[in-house]
């Protein structure tokens, strides 16, 4: 059994009283690997309390920000499942294509992780044709790269042997516990935040969800899969539609109001409710992270395996701690 709570960090309690500008800081430091995430729940929050409308510019830039990290984490939690299956091959080209959308929103955006660079009104950075031709190169590479490793992965015994019905999560216990992300696609479970309820732009753009029924390893290995490929669609996508105009609208420093955005992260949905006093600071907010749904699931998925793949199902798992 899972016991939780030891890398508690208080967040609520230092966002209580806090200024809007140094909760959006505190909600991207939440959790590193969802910066961009975080940032888009707390902001859509933040401007459904004011009753704020960011610029069209700025709603693209964020879910061109909100795919990359996609991409990223889901090129590293493909190698290193693969790696807690003893197959460190694939892990070392994922993290050389991982390094390279990293690299290219850097480029972009000034930072690794894209922090702090979704804010409350909109953006705080442009994108450059500098950084579009790193995000376009970036692409590319992974266009030209990654099929020929999902060949290795699907084709490679040894490792299908680790991964095929190890971990498994049934589609009832899915439908019981609702996590989101992968883990719930895996499962049967076809809820994505970017359809339902659904937010700018993805409404304009063209992406499945991916959904497998089998619920093991390999199912939570073959979503992410999936998901780049469809990442990669919808950042083409986006670059070939982003529309020109502002990058952020003035937010009021002295206004009542309260809030509720979900946002899909790489994990699943995220979730911030923010209630803003008179003077504009934060008098309570709640960020729920979707692992909150998928730790109980865990141990159900590694109940009858060999203690040797806990590691390989946690991995598949990726919870935030």
């Amino acid at each position: 059994e899972e016991r939780l709570g030891f890398a508690h960090k208080g967040i609520e309690g230092l966002m209580t009283g806090a200024s809007l500008e140094t909760a959006a800081r505190l909600a991207a430091r939440v959790s590193g690997d969802s910066t961009v995430a975080y940032s888009l729940a707390f902001a859509q929050a933040s401007e459904a309390a004011l009753g704020l409308e960011p610029p069209p510019r700025s709603v693209w830039l964020r879910a061109l920000m909100a795919e990359l990290e996609r991409l990223a984490n889901h090129l590293g939690d493909v190698g290193a499942v693969c790696n807690d299956a003893a197959f460190a091959l694939l892990h070392a080209h994922c993290a050389v294509l991982r390094e390279q959308v990293l690299r290219a929103a850097a480029v972009a955006f000034g930072h690794r992780l894209m922090r702090d660079q979704v804010v409350p009104g909109g953006v705080a950075a442009d994108l450059s044709d500098e950084g579009e031709t790193a995000i376009r190169s970036a692409l590319e590479t992974i266009a030209r790269r990654f099929p020929g490793l999902i060949e290795v992965y699907d084709g490679t015994a040894s490792l299908q042997d680790r991964t095929v019905a190890a971990g498994v999560v049934s589609p009832a216990l899915a439908a019981q516990y609702a996590p989101g992300g992968f883990v719930g696609r895996a499962s049967g479970r076809s809820f994505d935040a970017r359809r339902l309820p659904g937010y700018a732009p993805y409404d304009r753009l063209e992406f499945e969800v991916p959904v497998r029924e089998q619920g093991d390893v390999d199912a939570r290995v073959w979503i992410r899969i999936r998901e780049i490929e469809q990442s990669l669609r919808l950042v083409e996508q986006v670059l070939a539609q982003l529309p020109a105009g502002d990058l952020a609208v003035p937010v009021p420093t002295a206004t009542a109001g309260e809030g509720v955005a979900l946002v899909e992260g790489f994990r699943g949905d995220v979730l911030v409710w923010l209630r803003l006093g008179a003077d504009g600071h934060v008098q309570r907010c709640h960020l729920r992270d979707p692992s909150w749904f998928q730790w109980p699931l865990l141990e159900a998925a590694i109940a009858g395996n060999i203690v040797a793949d806990f590691p390989l199902c946690n991995k598949s798992f990726n919870c935030a701690y």
